[in-house]
């Protein structure tokens, strides 16, 4: 009985990082290709050349290590995301729904985005500093779903992670 769960376990971790992997679609164009990006600062920020932004490489929690985004990423609420970035200093901040939605690689899913330059994004909500101004109700702000690349809504406490981004100066 020891064996055969042991067994499962495996088979389960083995087909879960399985069903995650990129997939890209060839037979649609990339929205974000590598020739849109450069990489500055030892490669710990990535300049988008199409929109002029300069981005975090890694999430709020990771850090650049010379090869990939390093640790976890950490979850915020919405006001805490306002925050934590601005901290960070030299002009970053919590990007605009459309800002963030730049971002989206739309030929590809789990993630969808372009991974070369974003490695390790977490398959979650990012939230963007645009509140929802539809709903009756305040407070909630925008976010994009980096597992599909698509944008919704979620309660200003909720705890999701976060990308920070600046202009340049």
């Amino acid at each position: 009985m020891k064996k055969i769960y042991m067994l499962s376990l495996i088979t389960f971790f083995t087909l879960n990082s399985l069903a995650f992997a990129q997939e890209c679609r060839t037979d649609i164009d990339k929205t974000a290709p590598d020739s849109r990006y450069e990489l500055l600062n030892d490669g710990k920020e990535v300049r988008d050349k199409k929109t002029g932004l300069i981005w975090q490489r890694c999430s709020l929690g990771q850090i650049w290590d010379g090869k990939t985004c390093a640790n976890s990423t950490t979850s915020h609420t919405w006001e805490q995301a306002l925050k934590e970035t601005k901290a960070l200093g030299n002009g970053y901040r919590l990007p605009n729904i459309r800002e963030l939605n730049s971002l989206v690689e739309r030929s590809c899913r789990d993630t969808a985005i372009n991974e070369k330059f974003f490695p390790r994004t977490s398959y979650s909500f990012y939230w963007s500093s645009t509140p929802n101004m539809y709903l009756k109700d305040s407070g909630y702000a925008h976010y994009v779903f980096f597992d599909k690349g698509a944008a919704g809504t979620d309660a200003m406490w909720s705890k999701n992670k976060v990308r920070a981004v600046r202009t340049e100066n």
